[in-house]
């Protein structure tokens, strides 16, 4: 029995940059071009001054883990062969801590994970026209400042 298919993201206008940039290897977050307010999940008005100049900066790419699930018997068939599956709430370097991504850890990245770790962005392409961003854990600082370099 072949396994199903894996729910694919459904981007619309306000995310489509984003989307766009992932497929090119890249991760770009959005802030009010009027007040720098971080804005995530992408919008074309600002929640801060209702400002429309929405503007992309292009991201480091690493963050901090300040959410963790760890999910040992997946309820979706399509992720049967990840269990377990990590998902992980990321906040993102350089957004003011407004840049939160939910998404998952690498297979088996979850043995070393937990509130506080330290993670950098993987671009997965999933062969279906679409690219996600996951993460993996940096196991010490020279493996981060060699991320940024």
């Amino acid at each position: 029995m072949s396994t199903p298919a894996r729910p694919r993201p459904t981007g619309d206008a306000d995310s489509a940059y984003f989307w766009a940039k992932c497929s090119y290897g890249e991760l770009y977050g959005q802030r009010c071009g009027n007040c720098q307010t971080w804005r995530w999940p992408p919008r074309r008005y600002c929640p801060a001054c209702h400002v429309a100049q929405p503007v992309w900066e292009k991201l480091p790419g690493t963050g901090t883990i300040v959410g963790l699930v760890i999910q040992h018997r997946v309820m979706d068939p399509a992720f049967s062969d990840e269990a377990p599956l990590a998902i992980v709430h990321v906040q993102i370097d350089g957004t003011d801590g407004e840049m939160v991504l939910v998404s998952r850890l690498k297979r088996w990245e979850w043995m070393n994970a937990s509130v506080g770790s330290r993670v950098t962005v993987v671009l997965d392409d999933t062969g279906d026209e679409v690219v996600l961003p996951t993460f993996k854990i940096l196991h010490n600082k020279e493996e981060e400042v060699r991320r940024h370099d």
